[in-house]
């Protein structure tokens, strides 16, 4: 039963995903996280989310239950949750909703049920390195669908002795592999995935998630209404989110169907997902960049970026390639072992291949003409000549043009499309197109070639060595405002870009610098 009804609801815009970290300390990951904590301390209960379509006539609003953390907003999925593998996760959970729920880590942690209005304190050890939903498992799926999921992230605080820093406390000698050579090798030039610089402001362990979701207003709406200490029925459930019949006036809730109007990722859609730096990949050329995939639906998402392509590092868990000691002297990534791909299968949660690690090595655009021709992205080849007289890369040609003839849109920094291939998802409400699951790889510069100083349009001062030219609604999704690049951080709520792209407050680039500077 819905707890709105009783009192003032949670209404939300939603600024997606934002973080928490247990302990004081996370190395390279002071930038990524809104709170630092020593335990958790967890409400379950629920909020009216604002989603991706808003005017007068249609609100746009969606009902969940939530796992709202006491120093977080309440927000759909739960904050993503860092911790290092052996760290003692301390948990309070609190259930103010009309029916039992719980808390549930798979093969780490259970609460049980908890009842309507009781309290569960207890605590977990983070036992294993890795990518994590947690979730209520009650009544599967409809609590976990309604909202009751998040991430919880546990990575190792060494390396293995002799090796650079992976996500994985028992990495498999391919993903080691690959780990040691960025940053090393000459085909990935720049820095290694846990490697800061100072200099470029670049923080070490650059990582995000996509944590795949869908929701359905009048379902929803339906569930949380239901007789109070009763389960709606899970059967009923998934075959109306599934199998309900199609309406095209999916706006007008009165007559809606039951199936998913809302495709998010990280609990946002369209402009708001995918100028997001928590969903979309940031980074220059030269900082590999780990992206962590879950999907807590009951809908298939088959995910495609373009640019670079992905190594497919762990697969349900499972981290790819040969164990340690299997793999002949000498061996390479050439070998039998770590799959490179542009599109892979995100299948509903309990579903084979369900969730994946994978990284981005943000090398140079494959085909992006060099001295040596097209596909050797990774290297430090010179970029080709151009007729103008310049090269292919930098790109300085294109970073001073623009689309557009009223708003001027730069084509700079180098923004690339990542989106799911399964149609349906890209829409909101059964039309919208591209206000659905879409993000993005972002190359906001070059940590491998020389570049002029540009200026920071948002804060004043210059960009940081080795970035590209930007817009002020650009640089102020990445920059925070003492300066310090985000990687992850959840800007779009920090800095008020969510609130100013409703108002319609982004400045359109008429007020762009002299290119090149003066």
């Amino acid at each position: 039963m819905k707890n709105i009804n009783r009192r003032d609801f949670l209404k939300y815009s939603g600024g997606g995903l934002a973080a928490i970290v247990i302990g004081s300390q996370m190395p390279g990951l002071s930038n990524q996280a809104h709170a630092a904590v020593s335990a958790l301390d967890i409400t379950i209960t629920d909020t009216i989310k604002e989603m991706v379509t808003h005017n007068a006539i249609n609100t746009a609003e969606c009902y969940y239950w939530v796992f709202k953390e006491a120093r977080l907003p309440a927000d759909c999925p739960g904050p993503i949750i860092y911790a290092h593998t052996g760290d003692t996760v301390n948990i309070t959970v609190h259930n103010t909703l009309d029916e039992p729920h719980a808390f549930y880590i798979p093969g780490m942690f259970d609460s049980g049920p908890i009842q309507p209005g009781d309290t569960f304190i207890g605590a977990f050890t983070a036992t294993k390195g890795g990518t994590h939903l947690y979730y209520d498992n009650l009544n599967e799926p409809v609590n976990r669908v309604m909202g009751l999921h998040g991430c919880l992230i546990v990575q190792p605080l060494v390396p293995v002795a002799g090796h650079k820093l992976t996500p994985y406390d028992n990495p498999t000698a391919q993903v080691q592999l690959l780990f040691d050579e960025f940053g090393s090798a000459a085909h990935w030039p720049g820095l290694g995935w846990a490697d800061e610089n100072p200099a470029t402001l670049t923080t070490g362990s650059r990582q995000g998630v996509w944590l795949l979701s869908q929701s359905s207003p009048n379902l929803f709406a339906e569930v949380g209404d239901y007789p109070p200490g009763q389960d709606f029925p899970a059967e009923e459930f998934v075959q109306r989110f599934r199998r309900d019949a199609f309406s095209h006036n999916s706006h007008d809730l009165s007559i809606a169907s039951d199936i998913p109007q809302y495709f998010t990722m990280g609990g946002q859609s369209g402009h708001f997902c995918h100028n997001n730096p928590v969903s979309v990949p940031m980074a220059r050329v030269g900082e590999p960049y780990l992206l962590r995939v879950l999907n807590a639906g009951l809908m298939a998402h088959s995910m495609h970026i373009h640019c670079n392509h992905f190594y497919i590092l762990s697969v349900d868990g499972v981290v790819q390639g040969a164990p340690v000691g299997n793999i002949p002297s000498g061996a390479t990534l050439l070998r039998p072992g770590l799959i490179w791909v542009d599109t892979f299968t995100a299948n509903p949660w309990g579903v084979s291949s369900h969730k994946y690690d994978l990284i981005l090595p943000f090398m140079r655009p494959p085909d992006v003409p060099n001295v040596r021709g097209i596909g050797r992205g990774g290297c430090p080849d010179a970029g080709s000549a151009t007729i103008a007289g310049g090269t292919t890369w930098p790109p300085y040609e294109e970073f001073d043009r623009a689309m557009g003839k009223t708003i001027l849109v730069r084509q700079s920094p180098l923004c690339y499309p990542a989106h799911d291939h399964s149609e349906p998802s890209q829409t909101s409400q059964g039309g919208n197109y591209n206000c659905g699951v879409i993000g993005g790889q972002y190359i906001i510069g070059d940590l491998n070639v020389a570049l002029p100083t540009y200026p920071n349009p948002f804060l004043g001062g210059n960009l940081p060595p080795q970035t590209f030219p930007m817009d002020e609604d650009f640089a102020m999704m990445i920059f925070r405002e003492d300066g310090t690049i985000t990687y992850g951080c959840n800007e779009a709520e920090v800095n008020g870009i969510q609130q100013d792209c409703r108002d319609s407050g982004l400045r359109s680039q008429d007020d762009r610098p002299d290119f090149p500077p003066v």
